[in-house]
């Protein structure tokens, strides 16, 4: 089959689908182990836009087919291309670019003939850095891909939390109530209209308050994927999320602390029942902590009824064990405890890591699990109703 590119004549071999090139199969294949919603219709769709003439002027206009084909989102767009960078050339004639030779056609005779371009030395500027020269190492055909892999995917975070649910009757009569229809015929003996009853609407509310910056740095775009799955795919009737750094309370009575001073790593049981409840402080709508929020005002919205999730390391990424800083969470969760008693803690460090610091202390308060797809369900089961194990429930 030939096609007519600008510049250049094309003749690609229309093929069956097993005998796609390769590396465009083994793409298809890690996109799909990636989490991309792909069938074998987006399969064939490449290979029917292929031979349409689309993506054959080079490398990268091919990739941009495939991202307009395979890509729902700017997110997946950047992953396909990462992936993309890392395959080998696919072993079609319209993708032979950039091998330093430009065809021109001879003035007399009319047919092509083959120059070379030469390319100017480098020269070193002073004060730069030298040039590097790998003239003499042996350097892998493939390159490195980078592409993120989370321990949660996308699809796992939205069918985690689309199994909270507290479902009621709620809205417009729509839905048949047979139960109620049969009675009432039954007690008519005639035929009588129809009952009518509200759709069920799942009316199960979140407030995720996530600990940003510091030691939680690291664990930033896991945050960002947690949060966005749970609000575009959870179906939750309602989604807040909030920000902090370390806590979002101000500090706590310490004078309560005088009765523990003795001991270098205090237990604060002997204490819990003089710690009072703390409100005071904020939280930030954004990220970048631009735009602050009275605590008390964003739990009487949010957090009212609700199922609360803090996540945060609780100290466990610098195994600290921080005394006023486990006094100043116990003071946050009482004062959770008088909005709803949904609330967990989701931590992204392995539970091995939590001891002898201040999360290991926490988590004797409050159900506390690891930032993964285990975890994550364990979460949500208690937040459902689920008893959880805990040494010492506020």
């Amino acid at each position: 089959m030939i096609y007519n590119v600008p510049g250049r004549n094309l003749t690609l071999n229309k093929t069956e689908p097993g005998q796609q090139p390769r590396e465009v199969r083994k793409l298809f294949q890690q996109l799909r182990r990636r989490g991309f919603r792909l069938g074998i219709d987006d399969y064939l769709a490449l290979r029917d836009v292929v031979w349409a003439g689309f993506g054959l002027l080079s490398r990268d206009d091919l990739r941009d087919v495939c991202c307009l084909l395979w890509a729902k989102s700017p997110r997946e767009c950047e992953i396909l291309t990462a992936l993309f960078e890392g395959l080998e050339i696919p072993a079609w004639d319209i993708l032979q670019q950039g091998t330093g030779q430009d065809t021109q056609q001879d003035a007399s005779s009319g047919t092509p003939v083959e120059t070379k371009t030469e390319v100017a030395p480098t020269s070193h500027v002073q004060g730069a850095l030298p040039p590097i020269s790998l003239d003499e190492k042996e350097l892998p055909k493939r390159s490195f891909v980078l592409a993120p892999l989370l321990p949660l995917t996308h699809r796992e975070i939205a069918q985690a939390w689309r199994r909270l649910r507290r479902l009621i009757h709620q809205g417009p009569l729509t839905e048949i109530d047979i139960e109620a229809t049969v009675a009432q015929r039954s007690r008519s003996g005639v035929i009588t209209p129809i009952v009518l009853k509200p759709r069920l609407r799942n009316i199960s509310r979140l407030l995720l308050l996530v600990d940003r910056q510091g030691s939680m740095a690291p664990f930033h775009r896991l945050c960002e994927e947690l949060s966005i799955a749970t609000w575009r795919t959870g179906k939750l009737e309602h989604v807040a999320c909030y920000y902090f750094h370390n806590l979002p309370v101000e500090s706590a009575n310490e004078e309560v602390l005088e009765a523990v001073a003795d001991s270098f790593f205090p237990r604060l049981d002997s204490i819990l029942a003089q710690i009072e409840p703390a409100s005071g402080g904020y939280v930030y709508t954004d990220p970048g902590f631009f735009s602050p929020q009275s605590l008390e005002k964003v739990l009487h919205a949010h957090a009212t009824d609700a199922a609360v999730v803090i996540v945060s390391d609780a100290g466990a990424a610098r195994g600290y064990y921080n005394t006023s800083r486990l006094l100043d969470t116990i003071a946050f969760l009482k004062t959770l405890r008088t909005y709803t008693p949904y609330v967990v803690w989701l931590n992204p460090l392995p539970d091995e890591r939590w001891k002898k610091s201040t999360a290991e202390q926490i988590a004797r308060y409050v159900p506390m699990f690891l930032l993964d797809r285990t975890g994550l369900y364990h979460a949500v089961n208690v937040l459902r109703g689920q008893p959880a194990a805990i040494e010492r429930p506020l």
